[in-house]
This record gives structure tokens, sequence and C-alpha cells, in this order.
């Protein structure tokens, strides 16, 4: 703790740590070797899978690997802590979970929950990164700031931020699965091994979303997943984008890449011959409904000329040598819903004013995805005013307490629903005021509930020629003392899950989609691009469509990093090496594909979140995969897809030369 920056740099240096230095364990095989399980093994099970795979006319057995990806958000890890009156702190602090940060703190310095308050006006990116992750340094600038009784900022480099924060979780996957000739699932066996780094974090839950999301679209009778939580001595790997369902997802589409190869079959129209059906049951016992899954890979397959596209890649393929395209086909299924069900739930502060503007504090945390803007047009909506009269306050724990994290794709479904339900009661204060006053100006005797809000103005009914402007009905109410503020809460009901028997009903809501690639590959040189994507997302009933654009883009592209060119590197202790952007490859301009094409199918649906829309935040990253399938893909059809391709994610240069290089050695004539 120093006046400047500088001053500690210089005080650090004088510090001299005397340690024993130890053998690290530094991947999954290593934690298996020494037996350092995080927790005990865990999953679920549904059907007769041993039957079921000893039944099977084929069955494949094998192992799929992803790999670990950093979060790289604009603004790093950072906190400010300010003392207050007596032992009160105020916390400044860049985090997905403010009153974690609030608890944890608090307990930290031996205080009370009430003497600590966080503040967060809006984070410069997040994906999971600061969920749980801030929580360590927005504790740490508390401390010293309620040691020294002056303002403490805490704020790390980038290379400090990449090289010391827990990335997404490597996952090793062995598999067995059961179909027959035509390539129908009879039984899929599959076993998760999950890198959770030095302490869990939050390991457990995102093993757990992957246990639930192992299936992906498919309906599969017989299935057992079992999930096994490694601890090495890496920074805890940690919360990011898709929470475990990626590495889930993944495995599965391996599985499907391989079953659509060995048994000559296409790879689009084996997705859809195992895409679940109306009032199918998921492995965990919930029943699905309004599923649009199959419907969805047909839209996208029309979308893309899917049939025309095949073609072309084949004839491409033969008119070139060193140069060969491939197609990816990726279909998903995401539940909407913390799996842990205490977290679904959500609140808000609304304050209407007496010239017409409001005020709304929520539960969420703005970091880019758009949280703020859609309550905004939720709130408007209720009052029947323009966006650019309401506005949004920051996090604050003492106007919005108990919040549960921004994640899981739940933002603007818990919040939103909470400020709407806040603007609601207000509104419903509102309408015999206005009932009143209208009357009292020659309109027609109405009730309180034919009043009508919108176009910035109240009326009674939908064309009557006298209304009043939303300021005069709140000057109105003030005088005749009516409340104008008012707390608004939502938990999302229908939820329930018990992990001792592996049955309950997590997810609120399912989100659909597809997403089609092609991949040019260069088998001499490893580099590829993306010629074309086709990507088909179920938004139901869009809030903010350009909102829900931007996020589908967004994932889609991150989601390509990771399968593709975000190689995280460490040495033999562990350190990493790809701790800056000079050396940890993200996705750029030139990497988006060169045709692409993004549909949003806003129907309605009963089974969505508020207002009848969907959750965007997660879903479409999975979309990303169909990249990494469209490269291997791509180099398969250097052996006429006879062969398969042992290419590793990420699928960089030299991965795809090395995965050249193997498909080579076992074909002599290539």
């Amino acid at each position: 703790v120093a006046e400047t920056r500088a001053i500690a740099a210089q005080a650090r240096a004088t510090l001299r740590i005397e340690y024993e230095e130890l053998p690290g364990i530094l991947t999954i095989e290593e934690a298996k070797q020494a037996g350092s399980l995080l927790a005990p093994e865990f999953g679920l099970a549904s059907g007769d899978v041993e039957r079921a795979l000893a039944e099977s006319e084929v069955v494949f057995e094998g192992s799929v690997a992803s790999s670990a990806q950093e979060h790289i958000y604009f603004e790093t890890q950072r906190a400010r802590a300010i003392p207050g009156e007596g032992r009160e702190i105020f916390l400044f602090s860049g985090t997905q979970s403010p009153s974690e940060v609030q608890q944890t703190a608090a307990r930290v310095l031996g205080l009370d929950s009430k003497d600590v308050t966080v503040d967060v006006k809006r984070l410069g990116g997040a994906f999971g990164g600061k969920e749980s992750a801030a929580t360590l340094w927005a504790c740490l600038t508390a401390l010293a700031c309620y040691h020294v009784k002056r303002p403490v900022e805490l704020r790390l480099s980038r290379l400090q931020d990449t090289g010391w924060t827990g990335k997404r979780h490597p996952f090793e996957c062995r598999y067995r699965v059961g179909v027959t000739r035509a390539g129908v699932i009879q039984a899929y066996d599959v076993a998760f091994d999950g890198d959770g780094g030095a302490f869990a974090d939050l390991t457990m839950a995102i093993m757990q979303r992957a246990v639930l999301h192992a299936e992906n679209v498919y309906r599969i009778p017989n299935v057992r997943i079992t999930a096994r939580p490694w601890k090495t001595h890496v920074p805890p790997n940690t919360a990011f984008r898709g929470f475990g369902a990626p590495q889930g997802v993944f495995a599965i589409e391996s599985v499907m890449q391989r079953i659509a190869r060995e048994l000559n079959l296409d790879p689009l129209e084996l997705r859809k011959r195992n895409a679940y059906r109306e009032n199918d049951t998921t492995p965990y016992g919930q029943t699905l409904v309004e599923v649009n899954a199959a419907p969805l890979m047909e839209r996208c397959a029309e979308r893309a000329n899917y049939g025309d596209m095949k073609n072309a890649v084949r004839a491409f393929n033969q008119a070139h040598r060193f140069v060969k395209r491939g197609i990816g086909v990726v279909p998903v299924k995401f539940g909407i819903s913390f799996t842990t069900a205490f977290l679904n739930q959500g609140s808000a502060l609304v304050h209407l004013y007496t010239d017409g503007t409001v005020s709304v504090s929520h539960g969420g945390v703005e970091m880019g995805q758009g949280v703020n803007a859609k309550v905004a047009r939720i709130v408007a909506d209720e009052f029947g005013i323009s966006v650019n009269r309401i506005r949004i306050e920051s996090h604050n724990t003492k106007r919005t307490a108990n919040t549960s994290p921004t994640a899981a794709s739940t933002g603007a479904d818990i919040n939103g629903n909470a400020a709407r339900n806040a603007a609601k009661k207000i509104v419903d204060r509102l309408k015999p005021v206005a009932a009143e006053l209208l009357q009292a100006r020659g309109g027609q005797a109405a009730t309180a509930d034919d009043v009508i809000f919108q176009n910035g103005s109240v009326s009674v009914f939908a064309h009557s020629e006298t209304h009043i402007s939303l300021a005069e009905l709140a000057q109105a109410a003030w005088q005749k003392r009516v409340d104008l503020s008012a707390h608004g809460y939502y938990a999302t009901p229908g939820l329930g899950f018990d992990w001792n028997t592996g049955r309950g009903s997590p997810f609120a809501y399912y989100v659909y989609g597809c997403g089609i690639v092609i991949a040019e590959v260069d088998v001499l040189t490893g580099y590829f691009t993306l010629t074309d994507a086709c990507l088909v997302h179920e938004t139901a009933e869009s809030v903010d469509a350009e909102v829900d654009r931007g996020q589908i883009e967004g994932a889609f592209m991150q989601g390509v990093g990771w399968c593709t060119m975000e190689d995280v590197v460490r040495d033999g202790k562990g350190r990493t090496l790809s701790a800056s952007l000079a050396t940890y490859k993200i996705p750029a301009a030139g990497d988006v594909p060169q045709r692409w094409e993004v549909e949003m199918i806003q129907t309605e649906r009963r089974s969505a979140g508020v207002k009848g829309s969907k959750a965007v935040g997660e879903p479409p990253f999975l979309y990303g995969e169909a990249a990494f399938f469209a490269i291997k893909d791509a180099i398969e059809s250097l052996a006429d897809y006879r062969a398969e391709a042992e290419l590793r994610m990420p699928a960089t240069p030299e991965a795809i030369l090395r995965a050249v290089k193997t498909l080579r050695g076992k074909r002599d004539d290539l």
C-alpha cells in the first residue's frame, strides 16, 4: 500500500520470501495419478446403459478433450475501497456478484453486511470471469483500506490478470455410444474429467451444467453421465460463458461427427433423426415443451442452401489439392436458469418523479450485454413512455440487496421481471387517480381498469381524446399522497432438482438453434478461413432485437476463438506463457466469416422469459463449435472421409498440421 504504483513496486522489490518448492500437478492426468479430487464424483443416469450397449448394432468408444480459454475482458480485475464513518467501507468493485463481494468482504473484515456498501456502475466486459473471481481482489482492497483508513485502489495489469486468474475448465471426456446402423442412438455413456485448478471456485456448478447438457438436443433412451472435478496447481478455473455446457456439448457433437463418418451418414440428417420431439423427457426427467430442435435445423439448412453447399464443397475439394473445405453443423438446446435453484431470484427499486421521469435500480450488472437497455425498455413500456425518460442507476447493495450474480443468461429475465413488477405496483396506484382526473376534465366515466398508459400520455380507452401526461398524473398523485416508489421482486417459478436422485426440473425453459459453417483450410500452412456461416437462433419475442443480434454474433465469434485459436500455454511450473495479446490470439475483424447470415426466430412462445423473450447471452456460443468440426471435415476430405483426423482443440495452425500429418500416416496413398 503506497501513494503511487512506483513506490509500491519499489517496496515490493525489497521483500524476500522463503518457500519450499514442491512438485506441481498441472494436468488432469497428473491429478488422476495423485488422486487429487476437488470433490467426489457425481452424475446421473436413465435407462439400462449396459444392456442397451450390448444390444446395439454398432458401438463406438473414444475420448474427446476440450481446452481452456482466457476471458480477455477489456477492463482488467480492479476495485476501489473508500472508508466511511466508523467502520463503514464503500467498495467500487468490478464484479458480476455485488452481494457476494459485500458478504465476503464483511466476513474478511469482521464487519456486518450493513457496514459494507458495494456499488457497480458497469463493467468493461466479464464473460463469467468476474462472477466469483472478482471477490478476491475486492477483499484485498477492502482489507488495505480498513487498515490505513484511506482510499485504496487495486488494478491488475493485463499480464497480471491473464497470468493469475482462472480460465474456462479444460475437460477430458471418455465415451461409449451404441447406435443402430441407421444412426439412431441407443445408449450414451460418458465421463467428464474437469480441471478445477487450485480450489473449487464454481467448479461443481459448472460440471453440473455440463452433465445437464451432455445429451444436447438428442433423445437418447439410455444415458449415464459421470463427472469428476480434479484439483491441480494452476489458478482456480472459473465461470465462463456457457458455464460447462460448451464442454458437454462438444463431447456429444464429436460423437455425432464420428457416427456420421463411420456409418457414411449425412451429419445434418443424423442430427435431425435423433433430435428431441414434443413431450420427450430429458435424462433428468424434465418434460420438453415447444421443442424446436429439428425445425430449426431444417430452417438453418434451408437458409444456408445446405444441399448446394455440400455439392460445392465436394467440387472445390476435387479441384484443389492443397486447400480443402469442410462443413460443420452444431444444433443447440440450452437450458435457462441457475442450476442452483435459490439463485433464481431478483429485485428492483423504481421511483417515479413528479416530472414524469423514472429512476430504476435493479439487481443486474451491466457488462456490455445490454441488460440495462432491456430493463429500461421493459419499465418504459409499463409507464407508456420512451426509454429516454428512464434512468438506470448503478447496482448498489443499499438499493437492491441480497442479489444473485448476473450470470447464467438470466440477467434480463430475473431483473427485468422484478423491475416490471415494481413498475406495475406504481401504475396500479396511479390508475384510480387518473380515472378521477380524466373524468374531471370532461372525459368518459371510467374505472381504474380502463386507464391506458401509452405514447407518453395517460387516457381511458384506446381512442379517447381526453388525456394527460404522466408528469401531470404523477404530480397529482403526489399531492394526494400516493406512493410513487415501489420495490419489485421476482423468483423464477417451477424450478427444482435433486442431485441425489438425478431428477427434477432445473430449467425454466430452453433455447434452440442451429449453426452451419464452412471452413477453408490450407493443409500446407495450417491456416484457415471461415467462408460461410449461417446461424438460426430462437429469441422468441425479443425485448431488444439489436441487443440480441449483437449477443448472437459476439458469442459465436467467442466460441470460434475457443475452438480454433485461443491457446492457453503454460510452462513446466504452471506459469502462464500466453499472458498477453501478443501471445494469446483472439478473433479479430479479419476472422469473421466472409458470408455470414444470422436469423432470429421471434415466434411467440409460452415457455419463455420476460415478456415472452428468450435468453441470448450464452446459447449462441455453442455455434462456434461448428467451425472446429468444419476444419476437421476439411482435413478428413484428404482421406475421402474414410479416416478420422486427430484434431485437438484449439485448432491452431500447429494442431491442424499435426492432424494432417497423422492422417497421412494412416493412409499410404495420401
